[in-house]
Parts: structure tokens; C-alpha cells; sequence
């Protein structure tokens, strides 16, 4: 597990935050959320702050060895754009903390796939 301290400086004050911290500001911000078009599946996460979209394509047997439930999806793409901005601005993050954000953008975006192809919500 990667462990990955940024630094928020603000009215003086310098804050460190971890991954779980960012992964909170995220959830507390953003709404996710499924919908689905012709070209597939994709989860938003929607707020004021910007959107962030990461699209899913139902996994097609050719692409893998091993047998592939009904519900199998795989990430096609991701627009992370917005919140990474933001995250630049105000956490002083660079690019060379974007691999771990979008990460973590990634199994979030798969536990809400999989939550909702499941029906649980």
C-alpha cells in the first residue's frame, strides 16, 4: 500500500494529508453515480467542485482466458480532468501524485460498477 503524504498550506497553516484524506475530501464532495448509453457504463462523480467520469465496457470473452460472469465489466477510459485540477490548486498536489489519485478513483469507480451490477446500493 502506498503511503502519501500532501501538503495543504492556507492562512499560514500547512496541513498534511494522506491518501485516506483525500479519499474522504472525495467522498464527502462528490456524488457518484451510473449511467448507462450505448457505449457502455460509466460512473460520474458529480460536484460542485467538477465532474470526474470513468467509462466501462462490458468484457468480452476474447479479452481473457478465464470464464466472465454476465456482469463483467472493464475500465475503458477515465476523464479525471476537474478534480485533479482542483486537488492541484488547493492540496498541492503535481503529477506525480496523479498515478496514485487515479488509483484510487479506479477502485472506487469498480466498487460502484460492481455495487450496482449487483443491485446493491
Amino acid at each position: 500500500m502506498f503511503i502519501t503524504f500532501f501538503i495543504h498550506k492556507g492562512m499560514g497553516i500547512t496541513i498534511f494529508m494522506d491518501m485516506d484524506k483525500i479519499r474522504e475530501f472525495i467522498e464527502e464532495n462528490f456524488t457518484p453515480r451510473v449511467n448507462e448509453d450505448s457505449r457502455g457504463m460509466k460512473v460520474i462523480f458529480d460536484g460542485q467542485l467538477g465532474e470526474g467520469v470513468i467509462w466501462f465496457e462490458r468484457a468480452k470473452r476474447g479479452w481473457s482466458k478465464k470464464p466472465l460472469s454476465t456482469n463483467s465489466y472493464i475500465i475503458v477510459d477515465a476523464d479525471l480532468t476537474h478534480i485533479l485540477t482542483f486537488l492541484n490548486r488547493y492540496y498541492q498536489i503535481n503529477e506525480e501524485h496523479y498515478h496514485e489519485i487515479r488509483r484510487m478513483f479506479i477502485d472506487m469507480g469498480m466498487d460502484i460498477m460492481d455495487k450496482h451490477t449487483k443491485g446493491v446500493e
